[in-house]
């Protein structure tokens, strides 16, 4: 059974709601039904709005019968060594239920986790490994710049961030930062694994090949890789009255577009993460659908 239906989510760490009028860095989903018209990208001013809209979303998919795939662009796991020192376990879905027990997240996006970033960071020796926060905030153990860490213990990347020269996982703020998302997107991710129950296969995690019990498949995408900005500008070409002038919406399309292809050459998912990377380091640090193993990154 293949992929019926492809969901792009393009995620905001905002502490406050995005604006009305739909803006840049905010939340963007694209939701394509395969062999169905194509989909235009919908904005969401907050992070529960967004994640409301695809719990019912999911709930019309599954009633039809329909096997989903849901894209996050986040880190879904951390570089070796952190989910053992935090949770006493080598897995990235560990991690995922200890921040569903920590972080706050309110209705109106205001949140913890900065502070949550801190209490990590006192578990390890010397300074680290999370970095980053607004000029204003001041937080014992939470350094504002990368370069003043030091004897975490920790690596700086995982092996699909050496390949896809992603940013570090440990960074929270300025740009670029994916840090902030993931601490406020995983705990989401747990709720959500949890209402799945055995409907849910967490990519490449919990298997690198798409599992055939699994209605709905999460994953970790990383849009500015899967679209091409030649794509992109034909996107405004098409369809000046969507909101393809902005980078958020073009790439959750692109997305879409490309992982549809990528889900014909191989239904079952078997070539999407590379042979020779263990299946520690796959339970661990997850990986990134659509980017290629390259070593030699420090």
């Amino acid at each position: 059974m293949s992929i019926d239906t492809i969901i792009a989510i393009d995620w905001s760490a905002r502490s406050k709601p995005s604006a009305k009028t739909p803006v840049k860095n905010a939340i963007y989903l694209c939701a394509q039904r395969l062999g169905s018209p194509a989909a235009h990208p919908q904005y969401f001013r907050t992070r529960h709005a967004v994640m409301q809209h695809l719990y019912e979303l999911l709930e019309i998919e599954m009633t039809a019968g329909r096997k989903i795939f849901v894209g996050f662009d986040f880190s879904f796991g951390y570089p070796q060594g952190f989910a053992q020192a935090l949770t006493g376990k080598p897995e990235a879905l560990a991690i995922w239920d200890w921040l569903n027990e920590r972080i706050e997240d309110g209705p109106d996006n205001s949140n913890n986790r900065f502070e949550v970033a801190a209490k990590i960071n006192k578990i390890f020796a010397g300074l680290g490994p999370f970095w980053g926060a607004p000029a204003h905030l001041k937080l014992p153990g939470l350094p504002h710049k990368g370069a003043a860490r030091h004897s975490h213990g920790l690596p700086e990347y995982r092996q699909t961030d050496l390949a896809a020269k992603a940013q570090s996982s440990w960074k929270l703020y300025t740009t670029g930062a994916v840090g902030s998302q993931s601490l406020l997107g995983l705990p989401y991710l747990a709720g959500l694994r949890n209402w799945l129950g055995k409907r849910c296969q967490v990519w490449p995690i919990e298997g690198s090949k798409l599992l055939q019990r699994a209605s709905v498949v999460l994953a970790e995408i990383y849009p500015s890789i899967l679209t091409a900005k030649e794509i992109a500008a034909d996107y405004i070409k098409h369809w000046p009255d969507q909101l393809y002038h902005i980078l958020d919406a073009q790439q959750v399309r692109g997305s879409c577009d490309e992982l549809q292809c990528m889900f014909q050459t191989d239904p079952v998912f078997q070539s999407f993460i590379p042979a020779d990377i263990p299946a520690n380091i796959r339970i661990e640090e997850g990986w990134i659908m659509g980017s290629s193993f390259v070593r030699g990154r420090q």
